[in-house]
């Protein structure tokens, strides 16, 4: 396991980078500026936040001259919880259809037999 399940956890587990993972999937590249507009808050809480986001890989930038702009990294999210819930031995069939289309069938997550069940 790269990175422990808690870890991944504690960095969802504050409602404001929550609010900026959302945020950054809703619209294109942001700036800490436009995510502190956004949401209310100081450009440094915002900052602050982006760079634990950053440290554990969930977010990323690309900088031009003196901004940056910052998307999330959907493929770290997803392999975050997939490998938690592998753990926990929870068989996920298929991966869900991107934003904004339906899938075919919905799917449906299974608990994988545990030891000593009959």
């Amino acid at each position: 396991m790269a990175r422990s399940h808690a870890m991944f956890f504690k960095m969802l587990s504050t409602r404001s980078r929550v609010q900026i993972l959302k945020l950054l999937r809703e619209h294109d590249d942001l700036t800490v500026e436009d995510l502190a507009n956004r949401m209310n808050i100081s450009v440094t809480t915002v900052s602050r936040h982006l760079q634990l986001l950053r440290m554990h890989n969930l977010v990323s930038f690309e900088q031009d001259a003196q901004t940056r702009y910052y998307s999330v990294n959907d493929k770290e999210i997803a392999e975050g919880i997939s490998a938690f819930l592998q753990d926990l031995g929870i068989a996920i069939p298929s991966a869900p259809a991107p934003a904004g289309e339906e899938s075919a069938a919905p799917a449906t997550v299974t608990s994988a037999p545990t030891e000593g069940a009959a």
